[in-house]
């Protein structure tokens, strides 16, 4: 399919005029002629490896992480994009909650290490997940740009300097 957009203006244009033609005074004109026409093909192979990287990239944590990097950090890859909670809550139940058929009841040790207790503000989070990024000058409006290109509309994050 990459064949399809690979066009030799100037030598189409050469090869389409008569024989008698071909001369070196009309190939001069005739690549004058074509310079405009080169210009607008290679904007469009510019804005069409733009599409195609915008249509690979999805709004999953390892694309999004790919594509920052690639943009911002490419040689060293130091951008990270982690979940903003850290915890997992454990649920206990009391013994009204508990199933009959099957036992919810957790016990605070699990083979003698402790399950350990957090409040609902060490659980909860305002951010759905953090970027990392080094502190390297990275434009922060352009970062956030393209975050907020790829990310769902409903996900809230921070960027955070490494």
């Amino acid at each position: 399919m990459e064949k399809v957009y690979n066009i030799n203006f100037k030598k189409l244009a050469i090869e389409w005029r008569e024989t008698f033609l071909r001369t070196s005074f009309w190939i001069a004109c005739i690549s004058v002629l074509i310079v405009p026409l080169e210009s607008l093909y290679i904007d469009f192979l510019r804005s069409r490896k733009q599409n195609l990287i915008r249509i690979n990239t999805t709004c999953q944590k390892f694309s999004m992480q790919k594509r920052l990097n690639d943009y911002f950090d490419p040689l060293e890859r130091r951008i990270e994009i982690i979940k903003a909670v850290l915890f997992d809550g454990v649920y206990l139940y009391t013994e009204a909650e508990d199933d009959q058929w099957k036992t919810k009841t957790q016990w605070l040790y699990v083979d003698n290490l402790p399950i350990y207790l957090y409040t609902e503000a060490e659980l909860n989070s305002d951010y759905d997940f953090i970027v990392k990024i080094p502190n390297t000058g990275i434009n922060e409006l352009q970062l956030r740009a393209e975050i907020e290109y790829y990310m769902l509309q409903s996900k809230n994050y921070r960027i955070e300097l490494i």
